[in-house]
């Protein structure tokens, strides 16, 4: 049997990357997938004014008087998914250059994927886990070599790449069609669609191949999203929200062509859920990092075959 961990868009949340971590050992798994969209979702300014440390998460105001309660505000902004900064008072003003901010998102979230690496690795020093993460259209490219010199975490974007000496095969996508946000690693339908095709024309059996794309099909239970009005605000209908599919129709495409095994999607936080597309069975494992609980998927494969699978909430 090949027990495979999947989770997606941690958004640089310290503490869902630390749950994963520990769910693995918990669940004594093979695999541990991680599919995209893994940077913060912003910097969070920490004002200091004398010995007093400043700043705000979602409208709440907060105060660090000390050290233990300075590193316990650092703790909250970075468990949130944020990238906390300390300035002086009135230099958090530098925010408001857009290149400036753009290094200093670069850096720090560079900074946080090393620190998830290391973490990793000297939790999983005795384990043969083998641990595969990949961006997502969300993400600059400037993190991706921060992979290079890890021992244990395998970046498998645009890669196909043997599981358990080869018995399975894991195809990993980070982009996704064109949204409304115009992320790093969006790309047109026509390109993403090559690029897969690529892939799965050249895997050596598709029967024991795993599909990580990090957008979900078009058309499915998995690709739900908030439908956005002009000014990219959810749209109110019945006394709800609106929902519209937002996935692509290219990963639809070839999943339809090729019939993988399984396809592990994410990308559409809301849209936590399980369907088919022929024989392939498709999951999202859905995302509530910005609430501090992991959302993942805990997958069996025996024979080639899905024997169980069980979403995780922790």
């Amino acid at each position: 049997m090949l027990k495979i961990l999947y989770a997606s868009d941690l958004h640089g949340s310290d503490i869902i990357f630390k749950k994963l971590v520990n769910a693995a050992t918990i669940h004594k798994v093979n695999v541990i997938i991680v599919g995209g969209d893994i940077t913060g979702k912003g910097i969070v300014p920490i004002v200091r004014e004398k010995n007093t440390y400043i700043s705000s998460i979602y409208g709440t105001r907060y105060v660090a008087s000390s050290q233990d309660e300075l590193k316990e505000l650092v703790k909250r902004i970075s468990n949130l998914g944020f990238y906390p900064y300390i300035f002086e008072k009135g230099e958090e003003v530098k925010l408001n250059d857009q290149e400036y901010f753009n290094q200093l998102f670069t850096k720090l979230s560079r900074e946080r994927l090393l620190s998830w690496i290391n973490y990793a690795e000297e939790k999983m020093k005795d384990s043969n886990v083998e641990f595969f993460m990949m961006p997502g259209n969300d993400d600059p490219y400037e993190i991706d070599t921060v992979f290079d010199n890890s021992e244990l975490i395998i970046n498998h974007a645009n890669k196909i790449v043997d599981l358990r000496n080869a018995r399975y095969e894991l195809i990993g996508n980070d982009n996704s069609n064109i949204t409304p946000w115009n992320c790093p690693r969006d790309v047109p339908e026509e390109e993403l669609k090559k690029k897969l095709e690529t892939l799965l024309s050249s895997v050596k059996d598709l029967s024991r191949t795993i599909l990580n794309t990090h957008c979900p099909p078009y058309g499915t239970s998995l690709d739900l999203a908030p439908k956005l009005d002009k000014d990219l605000k959810p749209r109110i209908s019945g006394g709800g929200l609106a929902m519209d599919h937002v996935g692509s129709t290219s990963v639809r495409e070839v999943i339809e062509k090729y019939q993988p095994l399984i396809g592990l999607h994410g990308h559409i936080h809301e849209s936590r859920g399980i369907e088919k597309i022929g024989k392939t069975i498709l999951m999202n494992a859905g995302s509530a990092y910005n609430e501090g609980v992991l959302l993942a998927a805990l997958i069996i494969l025996d024979e080639n075959k899905v024997r169980n699978h069980i979403f995780l909430k922790g």
